[in-house]
């Protein structure tokens, strides 16, 4: 089978040739530089590393780093700011600012990622103040590498990125998050304004791609990271009240412009259990990261209760633990647990739960492949 073909499959809820394997397919699939050059080290490889992903410091995994590791997946990701963005240079951060007027900054000394530094919306007041925002207008000129990538990934499964953050994630950073919060409470109409905005924006980027690249693709990767890894960061009556709502209409439009063979890849950390119904209702096709040491999230139970309605992709070995602090062993034990667990009758992609790390040590993530691999 094809790359395409496999996750097709396991899509589908059927068990493909082998669970198909994913590294650097999304940015939240991906492994940042450092540790990407201790692989290449190990490979005895010499390369240009390229940066995909600013904000995270993520790499674009090379075509030979790819058939070497025989990934599925190759990464969609449109020509946004934090792929390519204009740096400058201030005091204390170098900055960017994105289509949403948010800005990030990285500390001169030390920094290593790229996090939000101020809410251009933090001082809105009203619905008018809402409206009046210059608000970004996605251009079909961002998909120029999807249409290179998708003629040259004629196997691989190509991963469109969405165009920015999730609908949630959006308005806290351009409203702050403590306000944000807030405003779900005491100011729900400014709240709604705000996700009623993200929202137009995010069809106008399915309409682009509809127009470009409607049969070509088959994923969109979305998410909203509602979940601290003990609880939800909003109660499950606020989230069916705003959010669920504006992602079924965001994901019924990209199935209905894009194709029926179309999949709603959903990026969520956390302890998300008690929402995976509720996902599943809004439309969304796949799970990641699969955060297995948040609360409530057992695979056994993720199996049992949601395996035949939605896909796991992630949830391979646990980045923050195991493949961090863990000996060989560690790794290969609980690799083995979770592909023996979530891959019968199909539905599960094989991935770290969540990027793989500078901290990691690069032996870890050898024994976490090898280990996959064995289970061919």
């Amino acid at each position: 089978m094809t790359s395409k073909e496999r996750i097709l499959k396991t899509l589908s809820h059927q068990e493909p040739d082998h669970v198909p394997f994913d590294l650097g397919g999304t940015i939240v699939t991906g492994i940042t530089k450092g540790i990407y050059s201790e692989l290449l080290k190990y490979r005895g490889l010499t390369q240009e590393i390229r940066i995909l992903d600013h904000v995270q410091q993520l790499v674009e995994v090379d075509g030979d780093v790819a058939n070497w590791l025989e990934v599925d997946t190759k990464c969609g990701f449109p020509g946004i700011s934090r792929k390519n963005p204009v740096i400058k240079e201030g005091a204390e951060y170098f900055y960017f600012e994105d289509e949403w007027g948010i800005r990030w900054g990285m500390p001169k000394g030390g920094g290593l990622y790229f996090d939000v530094i101020s809410n251009p919306l933090a001082k809105a007041e009203n619905t008018d103040d809402i409206e009046k925002y210059p608000w970004p207008v996605p251009q079909v000129e961002i998909l120029k590498d999807l249409e290179e990538e998708i003629s040259k990934q004629e196997e691989k499964m190509l991963m469109i990125e969405s165009f920015g953050s999730g609908i949630f994630e959006t308005a806290l950073r351009l409203r702050g998050y403590e306000q944000f919060l807030i405003d779900l409470s005491l100011s729900p109409a400014l709240a709604e304004a705000i996700l009623e905005k993200i929202l137009e924006v995010k069809l106008r980027y399915i309409d682009l791609l509809s127009q470009t690249l409607k049969g070509k693709i088959y994923i969109l990767k979305e998410g909203d990271d509602l979940a601290t890894q003990h609880s939800l960061l909003i109660s499950k009556q606020m989230y069916c009240r705003f959010l669920k709502p504006k992602h079924q209409k965001l994901f019924e439009y990209a199935k209905k412009s894009l194709g029926p063979s179309f999949y709603i890849f959903f990026h969520s950390c956390g302890a998300v259990y008690d929402l995976i119904p509720d996902f599943i209702e809004a439309g969304i096709d796949i799970l990641n990261p699969v955060q297995l040491s948040a609360s409530k999230m057992s695979p056994e139970k993720l199996k049992r209760n949601f395996g035949k309605l939605i896909t796991f992709w992630g949830g391979g070995v646990d980045t923050q633990g195991t493949l961090l602090q863990g000996n060989e062993d560690d790794v290969r034990e609980e690799v083995e647990r979770n592909v023996d667990i979530f891959a019968p009758g199909g539905g599960y992609v094989f991935a770290a739960v969540h990027n793989v790390q500078d901290d990691i040590p690069v032996k870890n993530l050898m024994v976490m492949w090898e280990t996959w691999k064995s289970k061919l």
